[in-house]
């Protein structure tokens, strides 16, 4: 804030203009490491979701926004888990497919031991060797991303964090009719 109230004070409107967008991104950035930090120690109790109910609240609001989500397969029963981290989890996902691909879609694979939940898109997927890499946090991959979309490479670890936090993971992988997905896998015990 105290910067802020400094550059707004600046005389040369092009210098205070750059120091506003510098600040932007340094908020965003601190906003998203804080945000790492708190999924790193989330004590969110366990409480049963409306996984179904979820994950067509977000189909809703990327309709908004103008995305089409497309949704395949249904969850059976609730599931037992952290209801902020499960959502935030599947939202950096669908954000990501949203942001680098078309033609997302969100499967749902409700099983007896495990739920899973992919999120598929056709983009440009990520070179095979990055794919474990990008999971660490700060981590972006220039060449497949557009610098103005911003991003600062925690969407993934953090993701992955919570997933894990619940007992599941989240995977990538390049689907052979091009794009990728991430699959998030929970346990149902």
């Amino acid at each position: 804030t105290r910067l802020r109230l400094r550059a707004d004070l600046l005389d040369d409107a092009e210098l205070r203009d750059k120091f506003g967008r510098d600040l932007i991104e340094m908020e965003r950035m601190v906003g998203t490491t804080l945000d790492y930090m708190r999924g790193l120690d989330s004590d969110e109790p366990p409480q049963p979701i409306d996984v179904q109910a979820m994950v067509a609240a977000m189909q809703a609001d990327a309709e908004e926004y103008g995305h089409a989500i497309k949704i395949e397969g249904v969850v059976d029963r609730p599931y037992l888990g952290k209801p902020a981290g499960l959502r935030r989890c599947l939202q950096n996902l669908v954000d990501n497919a949203l942001r680098y691909g078309k033609d997302v879609s969100i499967c749902i694979e409700d099983r007896v031991a495990q739920l899973a939940v992919s999120v598929r898109d056709r983009g440009p997927g990520i070179p095979a060797a990055e794919l474990e890499r990008v999971f660490e946090p700060f981590v972006r991959l220039e060449a497949s991303r557009n610098a103005s979309t911003g991003g600062t490479g925690l969407g993934l670890s953090i993701a992955r964090n919570l997933a894990q936090s619940m007992g599941g993971d989240v995977r990538l992988r390049n689907r052979e009719q091009g794009g990728l997905e991430a699959r998030l896998t929970l346990p149902r015990s």
